[in-house]
């Protein structure tokens, strides 16, 4: 037999479920970390290609390739599977230049478009690069994409490319472009890495590490007469050079080769035993002059930046070795680089700059980057 609820209970209860019913409800904290992801979601430009799931936070990798594809303004998906674009690269001898390639080649396969994809043997052997530039002008892609070594060394392909009607475009500024028209040629050249800020990044990076304190520090450059040796060392230099405390011993050229490199350091380190900071304005090179400081006994007082986050890079700074790396994406590079070639096969204006997006990896977000390419 069930208990009856005597009368006094009862009506306390009708009254405690009366009162809640009326209460104001507590207001919910709102999470600051989904409210910033939110904001930034809304914001970020449609131009990207892929985008995660809804409610999922973009990864640094997914947030920069995003940001980096806005700039393809006009952009669309070629739906011709017979268009053929030629991709000149500099080098494969460079893990940087094989993740570029992996971009491009994966573009071309979910656009359903052939890329060619060809490169020196080495990041100086100009001559070569010239007759792999001139007989790909005469393999008649729909258009053409290049990656010069040095200012001048493409320029007479360029203008066998426009003679023979081959689209012909280069994204990014290296060759000298009133050389070109000089020669009676014509070139687009998109903006879309600013070197210049790559060497800032990178040696202001060291000059916050040491402090006040400061001290010397040293450049290594890539090949003398590669543009984006010379724009990354210059942007190093604006800062050591301006910022207190701070003397820059020497800038020499490392020529984009680990052995040149480690002798350049090793030299340097002997020369300078109080030395405390390197720029090199690639990682192949950094990993060298690591190794160079860790021969002297000296890396515990060294501060060694590099450039392009390459795979090896990326374990050394997870070890502790390598201190920092400015981090722009090959793999985006490439993909963007196809669609570029897309856009000028079909007749379209390329926009003048498509900028991708640069991140200064350290111990402090390598972690962060786990999915970098």
């Amino acid at each position: 037999m069930k208990k009856r609820i005597s009368s006094p209970l009862l009506i306390v209860v009708v009254l405690m479920l009366m009162l809640s019913a009326c209460a104001t409800p507590t207001p919910v904290a709102t999470d600051p970390v989904v409210e910033e992801t939110a904001a930034v979601a809304t914001e970020a430009p449609a131009a990207e290609p892929t985008e995660p799931p809804s409610g999922e936070t973009l990864t640094v990798f997914e947030q920069m390739r995003q940001d980096s594809f806005a700039g393809m303004v006009g952009f669309e998906a070629p739906n011709d599977p017979e268009m053929r674009i030629g991709l000149l690269m500099i080098t494969m001898a460079n893990p940087f230049w094989v993740t570029f390639a992996d971009g491009a080649q994966a573009m071309g396969e979910e656009l359903g478009i052939t890329v060619d994809i060809q490169s020196a043997p080495t990041e100086g052997d100009i001559g070569s690069q010239l007759a792999t530039c001139e007989s790909m002008v005469a393999a008649g892609y729909d258009a053409l994409v290049i990656y010069p070594i040095t200012e001048n060394n493409l320029i007479p392909c360029i203008v066998k490319a426009n003679e023979a009607g081959v689209p012909i475009i280069e994204p990014n500024i290296v060759s000298d472009l009133s050389a070109v028209e000089a020669a009676g040629g014509e070139i687009d050249q998109p903006k879309t890495l600013d070197m210049y800020m790559m060497g800032v990044n990178g040696a202001q990076y060291i000059v916050d590490q040491l402090g006040p304190e400061g001290g010397k520090v040293a450049i290594i450059e890539g090949l003398a007469a590669a543009p984006q040796s010379m724009a990354r060392r210059d942007g190093a230099k604006s800062v050591f050079e301006n910022a207190p405390n701070i003397e820059l011993v020497t800038s020499q050229a490392g020529d984009w080769d680990r052995t040149v490199a480690l002798n350049a350091a090793t030299n340097i380190i002997q020369a300078n035993p109080d030395i405390r900071g390197f720029y090199c304005a690639n990682d192949v090179m950094a990993l060298a002059v690591v190794e160079a400081a860790i021969a002297a006994g000296k890396k515990d007082q060294i501060i060694v930046v590099g450039t392009d986050f390459i795979e090896d890079a990326k374990v050394s700074i997870q070890e502790g070795l390598l201190d920092g790396s400015v981090a722009f994406s090959p793999y985006v590079w490439g993909e963007l680089s196809i669609q570029m070639g897309v856009m000028k096969a079909q007749g379209k204006e390329v926009p003048s700059e498509i900028p991708i997006v640069q991140v200064l990896v350290s111990i402090e977000n390598v972690n962060d980057l786990e999915d970098w390419k």
